[in-house]
């Protein structure tokens, strides 16, 4: 189950009795909720213009109660949320961010000088989780493949950042830096993730190419799935680089994926 059941079904333990209209609707439609009202466990009465969800049989429901979360005070991780809820996607976890880093100029991580060059030459990329971050110039990659090879188009002057999982807030608030670039696909997704880091790095700029245009016209994809959605800090942005490829990206629903400036 997930945490609104488990609040939902928390409240009826302790309380007894519930407003219907309290209930999330997602909970009265489930499955467990009825079979509750089928067993006269749980019934709706009528009260006034609204009904009532009562706990008809206490004890029925206390087995039923913590049979299904059978431990409440639990860390916020996967195995707590299986203990809790018996699901371990049922809420939000605690996790660490982990960062992948290629770089070639020297660099301070969780307070140590490290060899970066030496790294990446050697193993071609340095993972961390990290405490801090302090370099000159830096540039977020969105993918993978892209953040393996962005020294082909941008140089050796940026340490490469790229995050496992979507970048939080959060995440990058102990990193430092003169200049940070942001590497996205041209699309919604992308230009989401650069509002977020520019959140935290106010001077961070998206980088387009000079050629974009061209780019845009000859490789561009159909927009699929979650890449068509727009997300409301995108949709009322000011920037003016934003205006422009959210714009196009509507207008044409299509867009460019980063890789194609590492391989032209």
């Amino acid at each position: 189950m997930r945490e609104v059941d488990f609040n939902t079904y928390k409240l009826l333990f302790e309380t007894k009795s519930v407003s219907k209209s309290a209930i999330p609707k997602s909970v009265l439609k489930s499955d467990i909720f009825q079979n509750l009202l089928r067993a006269e466990i749980l019934e709706s009465l009528k009260l006034g213009r609204g009904f009532k969800i009562i706990v008809t049989k206490e004890n029925e429901f206390e087995k039923f109660f913590k049979t299904s979360f059978p431990e409440q005070n639990v860390s916020k991780s996967k195995s707590g949320n299986i203990k809790k809820y018996r699901n371990s996607k049922a809420t939000k976890i605690d996790s660490n961010p982990i960062f992948l880093l290629r770089g070639f100029n020297p660099v301070q991580i969780n307070n140590q000088r490290v060899n970066i060059k030496k790294q990446t030459l050697d193993f071609g990329l340095f993972s961390v989780i990290p405490r801090s971050i302090i370099a000159d110039k830096i540039c977020f990659v969105e993918n993978l493949e892209t953040f393996l090879n962005a020294e082909k188009l941008l140089g050796n002057k940026y340490l490469y950042l790229h995050k496992y999982g979507r970048i939080g807030k959060e995440s990058i608030s102990m990193i430092r830096a003169k200049e940070v670039l942001v590497f996205v696909d041209f699309d919604f997704n992308g230009l989401d993730e650069y509002l977020r880091i520019k959140e935290v790095f106010t001077n961070a700029e998206l980088y387009l190419p000079s050629n974009y245009n061209e780019l845009f016209d000859k490789h561009s994809a159909s927009l699929k799935g979650n890449k068509a959605k727009m997300s409301i800090p995108v949709k009322n942005s000011k920037d003016s680089i934003v205006i422009q490829i959210r714009e196009q990206v509507a207008r044409t629903n299509r867009f460019l994926e980063q890789e194609i400036l590492i391989n032209v």
